[in-house]
């Protein structure tokens, strides 16, 4: 009843690769800063960043709205 049981581990790391020109980008390959792929069109550029400045601005008016909210109520 004493016998030890090995449990096999799955070993998830990837496997070192010689391509080293972008070793910040994580496993998909790069894909640029905001999600902007190389090559990318200008207005697709410009989508990207006004929709994050967007969603940016909506959490920050949510969060200021929410603050006053619970204010009022204290």
């Amino acid at each position: 009843m004493s016998e030890k049981t090995i449990i096999p581990v799955l070993d998830n790391e990837p496997e070192e690769s010689e391509d080293t020109s972008c070793n910040s980008c994580g496993k998909s390959g790069c894909c640029g800063g905001f999600g902007i792929k190389v090559g990318s069109e200008k207005d697709v550029v410009y989508r990207n960043i006004f929709l994050y400045a967007a969603m940016g601005l909506i959490i920050f008016t949510a969060t200021y709205l929410i603050m006053q909210l619970l204010n009022r109520l204290v």
